[in-house]
């Protein structure tokens, strides 16, 4: 089997160098849905500035190397600037234009006030809009974090067809399945491994794949084709491959 035309759900292509997004084009990833994250910010500007970058520049780069990029806006945990209300008020704005098709990367990392507030205003959008949000789980309690996003995601209302959980792993399957959102599979070293996939994949099988391709630690630009190939040597089935590469995304995001 060969699968052409897969989606990476999952990406930070300004942070990744041009040879990247060749490499993720020549191994048939040509879509990307690239997430907003502004680390350390301290003004709405900011992310304002990152938004119009993204749009502008890093989209005509990526298609340039072969890959149709789409954005996510949205405040990252990482970074959340003093005046972040400023930055709710205009994503709407954002959401309007073209090839932006997702709130995020939104979550928390603490489950502090701030970062609960924060992303509920950011749910709330994403709700408002009737688009998908990406949100962030943390490496460190992260079973406590996703019970925490969870809850505020349905103080919120926001379905699950339209909630990703990102960076799922074993720990956490269960909360995710349970709210009914979709898992977002992170193939990489200490989130989820093509084998753990593989050996769970009824727990799995609604989710959809990514490799979180940015360069401030180590990063694979082609990290989910190994949880491709893996399941396509041991015989999963190609409907399954494909719902999980592929058309899962497409429906998600709304980029068929």
């Amino acid at each position: 089997m060969s699968l052409r035309n897969m989606i990476d759900s999952h990406t930070h292509l300004h942070l990744i160098p041009y040879e990247g997004l060749e490499e993720m084009a020549r191994q048939g990833i040509t879509r990307a849905v690239s997430c907003a994250v502004v680390f350390m910010a301290r003004y709405a500007e900011s992310y304002f500035d990152q938004y119009r970058a993204l749009q502008a520049f890093h989209r005509p780069l990526a298609s340039s190397a072969g890959v149709e990029m789409y954005t996510a806006v949205g405040i990252h945990p990482a970074g959340i600037p003093e005046d972040w209300p400023r930055v709710i008020e205009h994503l709407g704005g954002f959401l309007s234009e073209e090839g932006v098709v997702a709130v995020g990367e939104v979550g928390m990392n603490q489950g502090s006030q701030v970062e609960k507030n924060v992303l509920r205003a950011q749910l709330e959008v994403a709700r408002d809009y009737g688009v998908p949000a990406v949100v962030h789980t943390p490496k460190e309690n992260k079973k406590y974090i996703t019970d925490q996003t969870l809850e505020i995601a349905g103080q919120v209302g926001i379905p699950g067809s339209k909630l990703i959980i990102d960076h799922t792993t074993l720990d956490i399957i269960g909360q995710i399945n349970d709210y009914g959102a979709v898992p977002g599979m992170t193939i990489r070293d200490k989130d989820l491994s093509p084998a753990d996939l593989v050996e769970n994949l009824d727990s799995f099988s609604n989710g959809i794949l990514n490799s979180d391709y940015r360069n401030i630690s180590h990063s694979n630009p082609t990290g989910m084709l190994d949880a491709v190939e893996y399941m396509m040597a041991r015989g999963v089935d190609p409907s399954v491959v494909s719902s999980l590469a592929r058309d899962k995304a497409a429906e998600v995001f709304g980029i068929y």
